[in-house]
C-alpha cells in the first residue's frame, strides 16, 4: 500500500516537472499554478456535519481553557506586580 501511494506521488511529481518544463513565460506558470490548485481542491475531502459539529466543539473547548489559563495567569501577574511595587 504505501509503495502505491510513494509511485502515485513520484508520478504525480514528474507530471508536475514536466508541465513546469512545457509552461513558458508568466501566463503559462500562472494558468499552470490554477490548475494544479484547482487539481488539489478536488483531493480535498469535506467533512461531515457530525464531523464538523465535533471539531467545532474541539476547539472552543480547547480556547475556552486557555482563556481561563491565561486569565489566571494574568491575575497572578497582576497580585505580584501590585504587591511588589504598592508595598
Amino acid at each position: 500500500m504505501a509503495e502505491e501511494i510513494q509511485k502515485a506521488s513520484e508520478d504525480l511529481v514528474e507530471s508536475a516537472k514536466a508541465e513546469k518544463a512545457k509552461a513558458k513565460g508568466p501566463i503559462g506558470r500562472a494558468s499552470l499554478f490554477l490548475r494544479q490548485v484547482v487539481q488539489e481542491l478536488g483531493k480535498v475531502t469535506r467533512p461531515t456535519r457530525k464531523e464538523l459539529i465535533n471539531y467545532t466543539g474541539v476547539v472552543l473547548g480547547f480556547v475556552a481553557v486557555v482563556m481561563v489559563i491565561i486569565s489566571g495567569l494574568d491575575w497572578l501577574f497582576l497580585n505580584v506586580v501590585t504587591f511588589v511595587f504598592a508595598g
